[in-house]
């Protein structure tokens, strides 16, 4: 997995041998090389994000609704393509794979999820949910690197976060700088590139203190995710990890899989964060949000089943969000634009299942959008108090009242 220079000022995922780490950087970790300060159990978050805004109605369906069919006389899913939640409201049956998991309580479907003021664009309303900001404001850190910040006492790993991705997610971002990303566990490690990016190169970068705040921290961000590196590969091994990037669209999601090998492998990371794409449609919708549907349903269920054959379900809860749902009426192009509330799942063994919110009053729009009835913060706060034991105001930067989804 060759590094560019680039990558590096990038993601700040840059690894090395432990000879190659300055001494007084080295010394920091030694002193935090045992267990995660700050955490006293051993539970696991994993967020999933669906990127480019998933149809919500498409996928909690209020097919008593004459509304939504008006609305969508191409698009609407009709009962027979429905896994019934009630009488009045059901499951894209392309959710079939998790079914059961709804059927067991395991299962909880957040309704009419969203924020005050919602902003339309992907890469703002996707910032905005990272960072857990209001619409106006702008934040630099993110959410769950301000959980790392506040409950990790300054010593924790840096892999208490880590991200199946080649870039960091702004969620990490943090002060102390927690959190480390990869494609792939298994040879997570420096490899030097062409030219400059050798390992000299970076020998130069890492030796000696500077004087400088900024370039110190990130030496030691830098020499953290060096330590971490070996960390993550020897997790990766004695987990059984084997990437697989052939299984098509759902490659990245499949990256469950590489999540539940690490938890087997005795990975001491708090967060895990994967994503996927492909829900940005806003032509031809018909059949390929089904499919994307039916990719992510496949890799939740089979991610849980594997957490259930390890022994580690009661550790792990896993949460699935998108950044926007779509408009209600479906466009001429076969498809569907941005929109705006959506719903969220929560899966795990500790979940309180079942339905939870409002259900989106069609005959009361917002300039024909969706009116958000859940701001996601609430959601957050809920992980944060009832799963991670931390203190939601400390993290979110104000009080939004927990919901009853956790056990």
């Amino acid at each position: 997995m060759p590094l560019t220079r680039r990558d590096f000022m990038k993601g700040l995922a840059v690894f090395s041998g432990l000879g190659l780490a300055p001494k007084f950087l080295t010394d920091v970790y030694a002193d935090t090389a045992q267990a995660i300060q700050g955490f006293n159990d051993g539970r696991v978050l994993v967020v999933v994000q669906l990127g480019g805004g998933n149809d919500g109605l498409n996928t909690v369906v209020p097919f008593e609704n004459d509304l939504y069919y008006n609305a969508r006389p191409n698009l609407g899913l009709r009962p027979g393509r429905l896994l019934k939640l009630n009488d009045q409201l059901g499951l894209n049956d392309a959710l079939k794979p998790i079914m059961p998991l709804y059927d067991q309580g395991q299962l909880a479907v957040i309704q009419g999820v969203g924020y005050p003021n919602p902003d339309r664009s992907h890469f703002r309303s996707m910032e905005i949910w990272h960072t857990a900001s209001d619409s106006d404001e702008y934040l630099g850190d993110g959410w769950i690197g301000r959980y790392f910040d506040n409950n990790c006492s300054g010593s924790a790993q840096p892999q208490v976060g880590l991200a199946l991705d080649a870039e960091r997610p702004q969620a990490f971002g943090s002060a102390l700088g927690y959190g480390v990303s990869t494609t792939d566990p298994g040879k997570f490690g420096w490899n030097a590139g062409q030219g400059a990016d050798s390992t000299a190169a970076f020998e130069a970068l890492n030796t000696g203190a500077t004087g400088n705040p900024t370039l110190d921290f990130l030496r030691h961000t830098t020499t953290a995710a060096v330590q971490s590196s070996g960390e993550v590969r020897a997790a990766a091994k004695r987990g059984k990890v084997q990437m697989d990037g052939g299984r098509g669209r759902a490659a990245r999601v499949n990256q469950l899989d590489t999540v539940a090998g690490l938890i087997r492998g005795g990975l001491a990371t708090r967060i895990y964060y994967v994503s996927t794409s492909g829900f940005d449609t806003h032509a031809g919708q018909g059949g390929r949000h089904e499919q994307l549907l039916g990719d992510v349903a496949n890799a939740l269920a089979r991610f849980q089943q594997q957490l259930e054959r390890d022994g580690t379900a009661d550790r792990v809860t896993t949460m699935v969000f998108s950044e926007f749902g779509r408009r209600v009426n479906e466009n001429g192009s076969g498809g569907t634009d941005h929109g705006t509330a959506a719903p969220m799942f929560l899966l795990g063994r500790n979940v309180r299942g079942g339905l939870h919110g409002q259900t989106p009053d069609l005959a009361d729009l917002d300039r024909g959008d969706l009116k958000f009835n859940t701001d996601f913060r609430r959601v957050y706060a809920t992980v944060l108090e009832s799963w991670l034991h931390a203190d939601p105001k400390a993290v979110l930067k104000d009080s939004f009242e927990p919901m009853n989804l956790i056990t």
